[in-house]
This record gives C-alpha cells, sequence and structure tokens, in this order.
C-alpha cells in the first residue's frame, strides 16, 4: 500500500477501458441527434449513408481514445489534481476540505475488467468533471482515504474498533415494491415524450418504407384514423414497457445503510450505483405521492443535497422507491429522525377554493368550448372541464404549511401531490408575493428556497392567509434577534390541521 500511495503523487492514467466508457456515454447522451444524424443521411442523396457509418462512428471511437490519452491525475498534500481536455488543457484543483462526498460505483465495463468509478462530489458544478472512470478497487480505496482522512495509516486493531462502533442498519426494496414501482414509473411520461420526438423525426422515412405498408395493410380497416390510433397506441405501449424494464434496472437491488454520520444509498443491477449523503449535507426531504400511486397508497421518498450532483446540476435524490404512505412517518423517523413528519399547520382559506378551481379549469374550460362549438353533439368532451374542477379541488384540498422550532413543512400538489420537510437552519431565502389580486384578498403565496446541487431548489405553496404566513416571518426574524424582545404583533389563532396527515392505520 506504501508503495501504491507513493505513487499516487505521480500524474498517472485511468485503465485503457476508460476510452469506450466515455465514448459509450456521449453516445447515449446524444442519442437523439445521432438516430435523426442516421435517418436523414439514410434518404438523402446529398450525404452518403455510408460516409456517416465508415467514418462518423470510427471518429467518435478515436476522440475518446484521445480524451482518456489526454487525463491525467494525481494526488498530493491533500488535493487532487485533474489534468484533461483535447483541444483545451484543462487543470481542476480540489483540495480536501472541498470535498462532501466520494461515491465508488462500477458499471457493465468496469465489472468485466475487475475495475470500479470514482466520483468526487463539492458544493460546486465542477463536481461533475472530477470523475474518475476506470480504476482498481484498491486504488479507489485509497483516493478516498487521501481525499477524506490524510494520508495517514490505521492499524488493523483501530479499523476493527471503528467498523464495530459504526454499527448500522440496512432498509431494502421489496421485490413486490420494486414490481409496483416499475409498473406506476412516472419516467413513463418522459420516455413517452423522448419517442414522441424521434417519431416525428423519422416518421417520414418509416412511411415511405416496404414496412409501412406491411402492417398498414394488416388493419382490419385502412383508414387513416385507424393507422393514426395505431401508432400511438404502438408508443404508449413501447414507452411504458421500455419504462418499467428501465425502473427495474435502476432500482433492483435497491438498499439504504444508515449509518452514524451518513446515508449510503445503493441501486441497479447492470450498473452499481453507491451514493453517499452525509447527514450535514441534507437540506430538505420531500414525499411524493404520484397520480397512480396515490390511489393505491403509495409513495416515493427524496432528498435535497448540497454536497451532490448529478449531469443536471439538481441536487436531488431517490432516497425510497417506493413505500406504503401508513409506513412513510416511520421510515423518515428512522433514517433522517432530525426532520419532523407531523406538525400543526395552516391550510389556504374556504374562500380560495374558487382561485384554485379557476386557475384549474379556465384554459381548459376555454379550449372544450371551442372544440364543442366546432364539433357538434361531442357532449362527452365536458368530461374534461369536469377533472379540471375536480383537479382544482384537489390542489385546494392538498395545500398547507406548517412549522415549529425546528422544520417547517410545505404541502402542495401540481401533478403530483409533495409534502417537502426542511431544516429551518437550512433554509437559504423565503419569499412572500402577493399579486394585485392576493394583496385585496389578504392572500400571499410563499416560496421557501434550499441548497440543492447547482441551482438550488424551491418549494410553495398559493393563496395561503397573510396572517398567517407573516407568522412564519416574524418567528423567523425573533429567533435570528434573541437579544431584542419583542411581542408578536400578528394576531394567532389556532392552527388548522395537521402537516402532513398521512394516515398510520396499519392495513
Amino acid at each position: 500500500m506504501h508503495a501504491l500511495q507513493k505513487k499516487m503523487y505521480e500524474f498517472q492514467r485511468q485503465h485503457p477501458i476508460a476510452s469506450v466508457s466515455k465514448t459509450l456515454r456521449e453516445i447515449r447522451r446524444n442519442i437523439i441527434s445521432i438516430l435523426v444524424t442516421l435517418f436523414v443521411g439514410a434518404s438523402s442523396e446529398a450525404i452518403p449513408f455510408h460516409l456517416l457509418i465508415y467514418i462518423g462512428i470510427p471518429l467518435i471511437f478515436v476522440i475518446g481514445v484521445v480524451a482518456w490519452w489526454r487525463f491525467q491525475y494525481k494526488i498530493e498534500d491533500g488535493e487532487l489534481h485533474i489534468r484533461s481536455g483535447i483541444f483545451v488543457r484543462k487543470n481542476l484543483y480540489l483540495t480536501r476540505d472541498r470535498v462532501q462526498v466520494i461515491d465508488i460505483s462500477s458499471g457493465v465495463l468496469q465489472r468485466l475488467f475487475g475495475l470500479v468509478k470514482v466520483d468526487i462530489q463539492t458544493a460546486g458544478s465542477t463536481s461533475r468533471d472530477a470523475s474518475i472512470e476506470a480504476v482498481t478497487a484498491e486504488k479507489a480505496d485509497l483516493i478516498n482515504r487521501l481525499l477524506r482522512n490524510g494520508a495517514q495509516q490505521k492499524s488493523a486493531d483501530e479499523e476493527a474498533e471503528n467498523v464495530e462502533s459504526e454499527k448500522s442498519k440496512v432498509y431494502s426494496l421489496p421485490g413486490k415494491h420494486l414490481l409496483i414501482a416499475a409498473t406506476t414509473s412516472g419516467r413513463f411520461g418522459i420516455i413517452l415524450s423522448v419517442m414522441g420526438t424521434i417519431f416525428s423525426q423519422i416518421e417520414p422515412v418509416i412511411r415511405e418504407s416496404e414496412i409501412f405498408d406491411y402492417l398498414f395493410s394488416m388493419l382490419p380497416s385502412q383508414t387513416d384514423g385507424i393507422m393514426i390510433a395505431s401508432i400511438i397506441l404502438i408508443v404508449i405501449v413501447a414507452a411504458w414497457i421500455f419504462s418499467f424494464f428501465s425502473t427495474l434496472l435502476m432500482y433492483g437491488d435497491f438498499s439504504v445503510e444508515v449509518k452514524k454520520e451518513e446515508i449510503v444509498i445503493m441501486r441497479g443491477i447492470f450498473e452499481k450505483k453507491r451514493i453517499t449523503v452525509p447527514y450535514n449535507r441534507i437540506q430538505a426531504i420531500y414525499v411524493n405521492e404520484g397520480l397512480v400511486r396515490q390511489p393505491l397508497g403509495y409513495a416515493s421518498v427524496h432528498l435535497e443535497s448540497a454536497g451532490y450532483g448529478d449531469d443536471k446540476g439538481t441536487g436531488s435524490l431517490m432516497l425510497f422507491p417506493l413505500i406504503p404512505r401508513k409506513k412513510v412517518e416511520k421510515l423518515i423517523k428512522e433514517i433522517v429522525p432530525q426532520h419532523d413528519v407531523k406538525i400543526d399547520g395552516y391550510t389556504p382559506p374556504f374562500k380560495t377554493l374558487r382561485r384554485y378551481i379557476f386557475r384549474a379549469a379556465f384554459i381548459i374550460l376555454l379550449i372544450t368550448g371551442l372544440v364543442y362549438y366546432f364539433l357538434y353533439n361531442a357532449a362527452w368532451i365536458w368530461i374534461f372541464p369536469a377533472l379540471s374542477i375536480f383537479w382544482g379541488w384537489l390542489k385546494y384540498k392538498d395545500a398547507g404549511i406548517g412549522w415549529d422550532r425546528d422544520n417547517i413543512i410545505l404541502r402542495s400538489r401540481t401533478l403530483s401531490k409533495t409534502t417537502a420537510i426542511i431544516k429551518r437552519n437550512r433554509i437559504q431565502d423565503i419569499s412572500i408575493n402577493q399579486s394585485p389580486i392576493q394583496r385585496y384578498r389578504n392572500l400571499c403565496t410563499i416560496q421557501v428556497y434550499v441548497a440543492s446541487g447547482d441551482h438550488g431548489k424551491s418549494f410553495s405553496v398559493k393563496d395561503l392567509d397573510y396572517d398567517d404566513v407573516q407568522m412564519l416571518y416574524v418567528d423567523l426574524q425573533k429567533r435570528k434577534e434573541k437579544e431584542t424582545e419583542r411581542e408578536l404583533t400578528i394576531p394567532q389563532r389556532k392552527a388548522e390541521t395537521t402537516l402532513p396527515g398521512w394516515k398510520v392505520n396499519v392495513a
């Protein structure tokens, strides 16, 4: 180990398989552009299709090899130095005190060669560049130790004592819940939109092919309406199947390990992902109850972290993909006990119900009226305004805010019902907004911001009573000014409800 540690002071390269890994990742990120280019090339006479295949694909792999060769790293005196870039040389320096999270994971390629991937996360956007694609597990452990604890060695007795003192509890996802999560995954909508975009680009090519004529001839009635309906159905079914299996692969073998100072989240079948989140980096916990999952009595639990960032720069993490709603309170208390899940709170006054319904139903009612005008006797379309009115009532019913000396809970609904639990000392900013109509009716909208990833995260509740929100604001100011004694001038009233209001009865 001493010789390996000494070697870390010199610049070195990753395993050559990192060139393939980088190439495949770039292809995956730009898959839509590549597919469009290939299909356009196949149907274009100006651009020979074989040139795209024989020149384009080898060029991508050459770029990956050059990127691997130009990537070097070393660790010296607690500082990670990474040099990268093909045409523009980039130097990245990460000192030990900036490192928040170090994740060690292994994808399919890494496991084939007995390697792992190391991601060094900071609170800034540079964390996306501090990734070492392919190193041995021994070297990854050394990088972790040098950037976390320094170069000092620990004896075997000390290591055993640390392991014994740091007993952890592990929570896993049952197979039944994994299947339900895959069946009701919210990824379906995202995948459907992506497939719709791809289909719109390649549809002219498909329409002119022999496969299209063959499939069209198999339909019982060869009409454009039936063909369009069939294509839409096929795309929807394909998107759901892709969503189902991608969720299974992503969250298969899921577990949450609770340690003394951090949470370790592990997931993935083919690509093993291990995410370590220290407790002191957790900014908020929020529970999401989707359109399909809420009637079934299930929810998912997420967290926002200032020390974690994905490729999009967000700090959102899946703490638990699917759990019965009646068990959410117990799970949060055991995994993140610092967050209170039951607080007396305030809901929007009854006079705001019509505002919620108006916002939800006005546009749909207008469009329905226009469609009904041109499609005579189509009375069935009025079901959509009725559903939108019900939707507005749900948004009113689910809205609320509550707080105590340590936490703030905000509950709202767009499509899914979201309950956010935020530690008061993690709040970055609170804004209270009033439109002219809200000011006239003594209402307001509150928005709470927390640090998360690169861009932050906010939670908001609309049309609350202004006096209720002012009570929160004055309470926050009062705690900031403990040395100044002052009285609350805002009239207080009894809390209306208990947030978040999960049912705890056992089925």
